[in-house]
């Protein structure tokens, strides 16, 4: 029997940018919205639609979104991804650059 213990496994399929994904329990983007404060600082996962625009890549659910950078050096988010689903973790910032919300990225999964 093999045991994988915390390992996550990407999607068959999934484009990894950054560092593989932790498997992180999803906190939703209307939840940060909500509760930005307590979210502060910490490393979370999101997941939502991403939209990309003028070199800007966001993630969307419902009617909520948030701004995404990538933080590992010299790792790049795709800038032909309007559409696809994504996952990403990285550590939340209630004011990012900018002055809004924002996950400073280590790890995106897209599928598309």
């Amino acid at each position: 029997m093999l045991l994988l213990a915390g390992v996550a496994l990407s999607a068959p399929g999934a484009e990894l940018y950054g560092k593989p994904l932790r498997g992180l329990t999803p906190v939703s983007l209307a939840d940060l919205q909500r509760k930005a404060a307590g979210y502060d600082g910490k490393t979370i996962q999101v997941r939502g639609t991403v939209h990309s625009e003028n070199g800007a890549l966001s993630l969307t659910e419902g009617g909520a979104s948030l701004r995404i950078t990538m933080n590992e050096p010299g790792a790049t988010l795709p800038s032909d991804a309007t559409g696809a689903s994504a996952k990403a973790e990285g550590v939340f910032r209630a004011k990012g650059t900018g002055g809004g919300p924002a996950l400073e990225a280590t790890g995106l999964e897209l599928t598309r």
